[in-house]
């Protein structure tokens, strides 16, 4: 993440939490858009949401081939909802989330008590330099997160050395729907004005698509799925909950969920899950 790790939109919800605010109520665990396997049954709701904010994490924990008794990393972990679900679900686990906002780590470990039999760690720590040993993980997740790391490569480099032979990363993503055309003028734009909500997303797209950047980085792109229409019931309950907040940051996070939205719907931005397999 950016130097310090401040987010508009995670200052808003750390802000919020004492004050009981919408907001940060619903995205108490989770922080990511929600997976409607039929979006035409979206009903709207928050209860909706958060279930649909569950099933996103599942779709990438089945990608990740989750199973008992493995190491498993969350890069960017904010407030530890993944590792928590993969803690209730899963024995034998060995926990580790990694986050550089410290305020995010904090609420992480209220909600990732560690079950018996389970080992749960947050690390400090930039998701491209990580403090961390060498093929130490059996899978490495980063979700919805890896556009605010300094560069999308560097971290494939990053999950790379830590995650095992025959390890898998899986992570989800905002990306363009012609990653060459993102450095164009409507690109820089649109890239622009939605980091005025959710912070910077300084990692562009210099280094191709990722299927180049997973040659470049040890890895095999071993799925690559666009989900975009299965998360577009996210947009009007975002925008719902921005509506009931207060606070210098509400406005420009409007904004940008209206240009996702927008993006989004018109196929300028596509929502993907992509898994990668270290060689073994």
């Amino acid at each position: 993440m950016p130097s310090g790790g401040r987010l508009p939109y995670f200052d808003m919800l750390l802000e919020g939490r004492a004050a009981g605010h919408p907001a940060s109520e619903v995205l108490s665990r989770f922080v990511h858009w929600g997976y409607w396997e039929d979006p035409a049954k979206a009903d709207g709701g928050t209860e909706d949401f958060k279930a649909a904010m569950g099933r996103l994490n599942d779709e990438l924990l089945r990608e990740a081939g989750v199973t008992d008794g493995q190491a498993v990393l969350d890069a960017g972990c904010g407030f530890g909802g993944t590792l928590a679900a993969i803690d209730a679900g899963y024995k034998g686990m060995r926990l580790t989330g990694v986050n550089i906002d410290e305020r995010q780590l904090e609420v992480a470990r209220g909600n990732v008590p560690g079950r018996e039999g389970n080992a749960v760690t947050f690390v400090t720590g930039d998701a491209c330099s990580m403090p961390l040993s060498d093929a130490a993980f059996d899978r490495v997740l980063a979700v919805e997160c890896i556009f605010h790391f300094p560069s999308r490569l560097g971290f494939l480099r990053e999950a790379a050395r830590v995650l095992k032979p025959g390890g898998r990363l899986v992570l989800s993503d905002f990306v363009p729907y012609d990653p060459a055309a993102a450095p164009s003028w409507p690109g820089r734009w649109l890239t622009r004005e939605v980091a005025k909500g959710y912070g910077s997303l300084g990692s562009g797209w210099p280094d191709g698509d990722y299927a180049a950047m997973a040659g470049k980085a040890g890895l095999e792109l071993v799925v690559d799925r666009d989900i975009t229409r299965h998360t577009l019931p996210t947009y009007p309950v975002m925008m719902g909950l921005l509506r009931r907040e207060t606070g210098p940051a509400v406005d420009a996070l409007l904004w940008a969920t209206r240009l996702l939205d927008w993006s989004s719907r018109l196929g300028l931005v596509r929502y993907r899950i992509a898994a990668f397999r270290k060689p073994s």
